[in-house]
């Protein structure tokens, strides 16, 4: 990295980029100095599209994206890629070197959701979950590994609180966010000294994902979710989560580990 505290000077890439809490992950790290490549997809190739809330867009989606980082006087960089696909991600990581030189900080944030009991779930459903949410985090994070250790970089991958709970109707959710909180605390290891590996776990943000998805089949409005839930009194915004992102990414001697931004959220929350 360009400095040991700082993300001035360094190229960051977030995944799931034009999606909500990857809005908050690229301005928070433009704000930190970071230029920032927005990794993003326009449809996931499976027949859950329609009902799988997703943290990752389209090109569209973006431009608030590119604006907020351009705001920050930081330069932004669209990448149209697919995290599940091996080619692109390879072919996306290819063209950022070649633009920028340098890749310093990976944050791993596409992430994709439904709800179903496993009893109900086609195999097809459980698979569109976790080549998302854990394998598209595998694929990313092995293709940057070789241009992070030259950084002495790092990597921060969103989990989530279903990471560390179970909840009924999400077990392929809460199986692949378990997953990367795994892969989190291995990898961090296997890239010890050069490359910190590290993971957010978010609570209830305002997204898609909450309030078309979870509330619903909670029975409730996302504000009693609010209110029946969180300590705090209020739930996360994207900015939470890309503090937290900023937090790890500069802070050298924390690797393996997960923070969870939830404000004291109950466990049976889902």
């Amino acid at each position: 990295m360009v400095e040991e505290s700082t993300l001035e000077g360094a190229v960051s890439i977030v995944t799931g980029g034009g999606g909500d809490i990857g809005t908050g992950i690229a301005a928070e790290l433009a704000a930190a100095g970071s230029d920032v490549v927005i990794a993003d997809v326009d449809v996931l190739e499976t027949e859950y599209n329609q009902q799988a809330s997703t943290d990752v867009g389209g090109i569209e989606r973006t431009r608030e994206v590119v604006d907020r980082v351009e705001n920050e006087g930081q330069r932004a960089h669209v990448v149209e890629c697919d995290v599940t696909d091996a080619e692109q991600v390879e072919a996306m990581v290819e063209e950022v070197v070649d633009e920028f030189g340098r890749i310093d900080v990976v944050a791993n944030n596409a992430g994709v959701i439904t709800v179903a009991p496993v009893e109900e779930m086609a195999e097809a459903e459980w698979e569109s979950i976790v080549d998302v949410n854990a394998k598209g985090v595998f694929l990313v994070a092995r293709a940057a590994i070789p241009h992070l250790r030259d950084s002495h970089g790092t990597i921060v991958n969103t989990a989530s609180i279903a990471g560390e709970i179970g909840a009924g109707g999400l077990a392929h959710y809460c199986a692949s966010k378990h997953a990367v909180l795994g892969f989190t605390k291995s990898l961090a290891l296997e890239l010890a000294p050069e490359v910190t590996v590290n993971a957010v776990c978010p609570g209830i943000v305002e997204t898609p994902m909450w309030e078309d998805v979870l509330t619903p089949s909670l029975g409730e409005s996302y504000g009693e979710t609010i209110e029946r839930a969180i300590p705090m009194g209020r739930d996360q915004d994207l900015e939470d989560m890309g503090r937290a992102v900023v937090f790890l990414a500069q802070n050298r001697n924390i690797t393996g580990e997960s923070v969870v931004v939830d404000g004291g959220i109950l466990q049976n929350v889902i």
